[in-house]
């Protein structure tokens, strides 16, 4: 399939299944020459350019029906400007009335739809309109072109500037136009809500301007000043970097426009040149963490989220900023174990996750495994009477495609060349886990005559500090020492001052999990698993350590069953309803105006 791509000047980048790439076609008349704007899928052949529209499909398929439709809910549609008109005398006095001018109404293309009762805020990258957001007049309603490209407001204005100012809101980043600044941007979606499972939706314009927010040397961040705001700052300086991002202060106002309307466009002048880098790195006061002591005060502190598996949650819980060890003999499950949890919670909160593990390579294999563990049925054609069908499979790939990033450089496997990675994906996509497994896969930097359990107590200082300084939840998969067989012929249960390399990863690890299987020595029919947690540093807040049987394996399903139970019955649900449900994208649930 690769070499049928080739022929066509397309070049796939890895083995991939579904991936973005340059597109040769436009590529050469294109002023952002980093864009990856052609989708393609090297399992069924298909291709789509989301600038140009070049699409089409490689390759003699013997087997299956594949439909562009559907193939990748990433190919968006483009509005029809017809369906638009010229900005109403209304529009035009409503937004003069909030500060906006003539000319920068005029500059930004501003419009109205065809009722006149919607404002129309249009989204042009590389001049051609990719999407719009409307604003009632009369009232403060919002909707979206369904199943537009997300991209960053005035994108255009965006490609090659030294500075950007990130609003959470069209009106804002007009507002600083008004002051002088071209150089505005707006999220198309507004601020994610800090209650939300999953803020990716919101934030996916963020992916597409990754190139624009690296070449950038500052970005201003002015986002409202209200709880939803400081969630998106917090989200905009993990994800573009602390060092490039300055804070501009809107206080006693809640965004710019009200500093517009109430102090004029130089007190934002103003507040531009006052603004201030997040604080230093390592240095830390009390009234820094003012806001979140007393938040924790009245609403509780972060505690682990659910992995929806009632008998787990009282052993461990999932808690950005923690390093978990994840422990037990070779070939007993723990690394299918840690990957069901976490294809659990990515269908169920839309978590997303990096995964270093070369000893699942190649790539294939590993893919397959979620997509059978997230359906849960073979992709084998040896079993024909339990293989999903195609439509399973391809409903499969895009789930995997959208939560699980697999890390594998080229060249050399350093710890500090891993988290380099998980960071770019960390900015690019928003991953909220990073996957280790096992850890005699990193290439060790020992330092000269540097003890072993020196090394590990510095090898995990650097993940705790990755974790915390992310805000991510890092797992780290490491063997046990193999004992001696007991009087019964059995292994004994895993422990936590066993783990290969010594007790310093216990010592240095938040958490300590093990997965067992009791009887395997003795039965290796016997598919009964034994979890157990057996350090949980933050006990009130992650859980209990404990021991968690009557586990067992179902390998035709490949899913785990705890008691008769798997949380995989209610995802199948949801993914049935998806597919009897039509999709529409769109603001607080409004329909395109």
């Amino acid at each position: 399939m690769i070499q049928e791509f080739l022929t066509l000047g397309i070049q796939p980048r890895g083995n991939q299944i579904q991936q973005k790439i340059k597109c040769p076609k436009c590529i050469g008349d294109r002023k952002h020459k980093e864009d990856l704007s052609l989708s393609i899928n090297l399992q069924n052949g298909v291709f789509k350019c989301h600038h140009c529209n070049w699409q089409g499909k490689v390759g003699n398929l013997a087997k299956g029906n594949f439909n562009m439709d559907g193939f990748d809910n990433s190919f968006y549609s483009l509005p029809n400007e017809d369906n638009l008109i010229q900005i109403t005398n209304q529009a035009r006095e409503f937004l003069n009335s909030r500060g906006i001018t003539n000319e920068v109404i005029d500059n930004n293309n501003v419009k109205s739809s065809k009722n006149g009762e919607n404002i129309v805020f249009t989204y042009y990258k590389e001049g051609k309109l990719v999407n719009y957001k409307t604003r009632g007049i009369n009232e403060k309603t919002f909707s979206q072109f369904r199943n537009g490209e997300p991209v960053m407001y005035n994108y255009d204005g965006l490609i090659g500037k030294e500075n950007v100012i990130i609003c959470e809101g069209e009106i804002d980043s007009l507002s600083w136009e008004v002051a002088g600044c071209t150089y505005h941007t707006s999220v198309n979606m507004g601020a994610p809500n800090p209650q939300d499972k999953s803020v990716d939706k919101k934030l996916q314009c963020l992916d597409g301007a990754y190139e624009i927010f690296r070449r950038a040397k500052n970005v201003y961040i002015s986002v409202d000043n209200d709880e939803n705001g400081r969630f998106l700052q917090r989200e905009l300086i993990r994800r573009i970097g602390a060092e490039k991002c300055k804070l501009i202060d809107l206080s006693p106002f809640k965004d710019a426009n009200e500093v517009l309307v109430h102090e004029g466009k130089e007190s934002l002048v103003e507040r531009f040149k006052s603004a201030l880098y997040p604080k230093v790195e390592g240095i830390f006061e009390v009234e820094d963490i003012r806001d979140s002591l007393i938040d924790g005060f009245y609403n509780g502190v972060e505690e682990g989220t659910t992995t929806y598996v009632p008998q787990i949650d009282n052993a461990w819980r999932w808690r950005p900023g923690e390093v978990n060890i994840w422990t037990g003999y070779q070939n007993e499950g723990k690394s299918t174990f840690l990957n069901q949890l976490a294809c659990v919670k990515a269908a169920m909160e839309g978590w997303k996750f990096a995964v270093f593990s070369p000893e699942n390579m190649p790539m294939n294999d590993f893919v397959n495994e979620l997509i059978e563990m997230y359906i849960g049925k073979t992709t084998n054609p040896t079993y024909k009477s339990l293989q999903m069908d195609i439509a399973e499979y391809e409903e499969g790939l895009k789930f995997v495609n959208d939560h699980f990033f697999l890390i594998y450089p080229s060249k050399g496997f350093l710890l500090e060349t891993v988290l380099e990675k998980t960071k770019i994906l960390i900015r690019q996509r928003g991953i909220n886990s990073l996957i280790i497994d096992p850890y005699n896969t990193i290439q060790h930097k020992m330092r000269s005559g540097e003890r072993e359990d020196l090394y590990i107590s510095r090898f995990m200082s650097d993940l705790k500090k990755f974790a915390v300084d992310n805000h991510i939840s890092v797992h780290l998969v490491a063997h046990q020492v193999t004992p001696r067989k007991g009087d019964d012929g059995r292994y004994p249960k895993p422990d936590v001052n066993y783990i290969k390399g010594g007790g310093t990863f216990a010592d240095k690890a938040d958490n300590v999990m093990f997965v067992w299987r009791p009887f395997r020595a003795i039965d290796f029919s016997n598919k009964l698993v034994t979890f157990g947690s057996q350090k949980i540093k933050k006990q009130r807040l992650v859980g209990i350590p404990q021991d968690i049987e009557n586990i067992e394996f179902d390998i035709k399903e490949c899913r785990y069953y705890f008691n008769n139970f798997t949380p995989f019955t209610k995802i199948d649900e949801i993914r049935r309803n998806k597919r009897s449900t039509p999709i529409i994208a769109s603001l607080h649930n409004r329909q395109e105006q």
